[in-house]
């Protein structure tokens, strides 16, 4: 269990379409803004340049693992001595796009994930690849920190605290999950918390795309009993700290994960 609290930013971006540029001279600039004592950033799915499901558009967005994105966000988490996670259109290496997610540490450390579930209805899956590997649990100052990313957020098994191998203290969600299906975005991701005794991380997008619109407040961050401890500021920024001694305090003292199902996800 973790022994010491996590100080968690939670950035939601108006990405600019396709401005990988301008949409991280933005982000390195709201990053900068934040207090010290910050020890995980998250962004929104796509935050390079915005959510796509247009052919031409994702393959001129995508770019590789040690792209110009990925390299410039490395050198900002190296130099807030802070982790940054988040998703981009990338090329895997069998030349087929995926939905990327990715946690740098601040020695440029970089865990994947490429998103497995794939929103059928807008055609995600039509263009995109889907990942074939489960999310990765991901150790991080004494936290085990485990990635999702929008859609994946609507299955729980797939999300589902694991007694043999995936169990986890905090669930991270990068999203492009419009206004429209807001009550969805916001039940769904309390539910995950409370049934894994965990704290979850919904970073969205602001502003407005080809998809809908999404307000100021859509952004979310729930503790392992459903409460709501976002620290909001005006402009859409939260703040929240992940306390490890209530974590490991009341999974002790109400263990509900003691009868969680032991299975298998199986992707192929």
């Amino acid at each position: 269990m973790p022994a010491t609290n996590l100080n968690v930013a939670i950035l939601p971006v108006d990405m600019t379409a396709g401005d990988a540029c301008a949409n991280l001279d933005y982000i390195e600039k709201r990053i900068d803004s934040l207090p010290a004592a910050i020890d995980l950033i998250v962004l929104p799915e796509m935050c390079n340049t915005g959510y796509t499901v247009d052919p031409e558009l994702a393959t001129a967005y995508s770019e590789s693992v040690d792209g110009y994105s990925m390299t410039r966000l490395r050198a900002i988490a190296a130099r807030r001595n802070a982790a940054i996670w988040g998703t981009m259109a990338m090329t895997d290496d069998n030349g087929a796009l995926v939905n990327r997610g990715f946690m740098i540490d601040p020695s440029g450390h970089t865990d994947y994930y490429d998103k497995h579930h794939l929103f059928t209805l807008g055609g995600e899956n039509k263009l995109y690849t889907s990942g074939r590997t489960t999310p990765p649990v991901i150790e991080y100052k004494g936290w085990r920190l485990r990635m999702s990313i929008c859609y994946d957020l609507r299955f729980p098994v797939w999300n589902r605290w694991n007694v043999r191998s995936s169990n986890y203290d905090a669930l991270i969600i990068p999203a492009n999950w419009p206004d429209a299906r807001a009550i969805a975005w916001h039940t769904l991701l309390r539910a995950r918390a409370i049934e894994n005794q965990a704290y979850v991380v919904g970073c969205n997008r602001l502003g407005s795309d080809p998809y809908g619109t999404y307000s100021i407040d859509i952004s979310h961050v729930f503790n392992h009993w459903g409460d709501d401890i976002a620290d909001r500021t005006h402009d859409g920024v939260i703040l929240a700290t992940f306390d490890g001694a209530a974590l490991d305090r009341d999974r002790q003292r109400f263990p509900n994960l003691a009868g969680a199902d032991d299975f298998d996800i199986i992707t192929d």
